[in-house]
């Protein structure tokens, strides 16, 4: 019943499954359920050794070499002289500046607004409300009220 399941299941025949499994596909399910529940926590003896093995490895001449004869690969920065990294961040954080100084631009001022009320309806009881109403806003979108 195991081989018929095995060859329904991955639809390859018995030598297929041998050369990609080693082991019946079957049987792999069958290790990894009997596996699947248990969740694997390693020891404390586990951790040290692991632990270990990655300062070796850090102290290790392998990887001081490495570390020594590292040189970035990206040949367009390394062509680049420092003036010219200097002139692109500064160009980066002057656009940065644009967009920020831009958002911050008021659209009309207090006294435009007064101007186009007063065109519409000039009337001092209209108008000082709206001055009113102008001056509530500042202060909650400063942060006042």
């Amino acid at each position: 019943m195991g081989k018929l399941k095995e060859k329904l299941m991955n639809n390859l025949s018995e030598s297929e499954m041998d050369e990609q499994y080693g082991i019946s596909a079957f049987e792999y399910v069958e290790l990894v359920e009997r596996y699947k529940e248990d969740e694997y926590i390693p020891s404390a003896d586990e951790l040290e050794k692991l632990e270990q093995m990655v300062k070796d490895y850090y102290n290790s001449k392998e990887f001081r070499e490495y570390v020594e004869n590292y040189t970035p690969t990206d040949e367009y920065v390394n062509s680049l002289t420092d003036e010219q990294i200097d002139e692109a961040i500064t160009e980066h954080n002057q656009n940065e500046l644009d967009e920020i100084n831009d958002s911050l631009k008021v659209k009309f001022t207090e006294d435009e607004v007064i101007e186009a009320v007063r065109a519409i309806k000039n009337e001092d009881w209209f108008i000082a409300g709206i001055r009113r109403e102008l001056n509530v806003i500042w202060n909650r979108k400063n942060g006042v009220i």
